[in-house]
């Protein structure tokens, strides 16, 4: 069984994700979600703006709840919008189909995820990734 991602470890992702960002010139923030979708660790980057902190959020929340990318979430909406309505009646947190939500897997389990947000979709989705490279690890 794979093991939950300690605070540490999150504390450690959410970093690199933020080194990663500031090398770029990037201003975002980062979130760290257990599988279950709550908070490890949030972490706003100098000059993000302070909603990117919420929305980091959501897309990490997303990414655990349906145990894959945010962002793939664009093609189930369009098909059957009415999970995602139903999804968000039953979550802590809106459901989003913004790119930028990565989930953790361990041992083939979905232990987590991050979220960016603050840049494109695919600069967030580069910085989660940076940092799920740090989760993927027990």
């Amino acid at each position: 069984m794979a093991e939950d991602i300690g605070h540490e470890q999150a504390r450690d992702a959410v970093a690199v994700a933020l080194a990663h960002a500031a090398a770029t010139g990037l201003r975002v923030s980062v979130a760290v979600v257990d599988a279950g979708g709550w908070d490890v660790a949030v972490g706003r980057g100098d000059g993000a703006p302070g909603f990117t902190a919420g929305i980091a959020r959501a897309k990490a929340g997303t990414a655990a709840a349906f145990r894959r990318p945010s962002g793939e979430l664009a093609a189930l909406r369009e098909v059957r919008p009415e999970v995602l309505e139903l999804a968000g009646e039953q979550l802590a947190f809106r459901p989003t189909t913004l790119s930028g939500g990565v989930p953790v897997v361990r041992d083939g389990a979905v232990v987590g995820a991050v979220g960016v947000a603050g840049a494109t979709p695919e600069q967030d989705v580069e910085c989660a990734e940076a940092a799920c490279a740090v989760l993927a690890r027990p």
